[in-house]
């Protein structure tokens, strides 16, 4: 499996774990409503979702320096190639 193809899968995977637990806090969210627990203060909600948005946006930078990375050692690998043509 080459660089190409492990950084789009590590993306994927990345994105499926942050998907997955903001999907768990919110079937979380409707159970407790359901069950008529008192639901969170809007001060625990408003840190939550901060939470929840710093998470995204140090995600998607991660994922835009691999991105980069992977386009870097792409160039650096056609640049050597190209210089060891006859």
């Amino acid at each position: 499996m080459g660089s190409h193809t492990l950084i789009p899968l590590a993306a994927i995977v990345c994105g499926t774990v942050v998907a997955l637990k903001v999907l768990q806090m919110i079937s979380r969210f409707v159970t407790q409503w359901r069950v008529g627990a008192p639901a969170p203060s809007s001060d625990e909600v408003s840190r939550r979702l901060e939470r929840i948005e710093q998470m995204v946006e140090a995600t998607s930078i991660e994922v835009e320096r691999l991105g980069e990375s992977s386009r870097f050692v792409a160039r650096l690998l056609a640049e050597k190639t190209e210089a060891y043509r006859p």
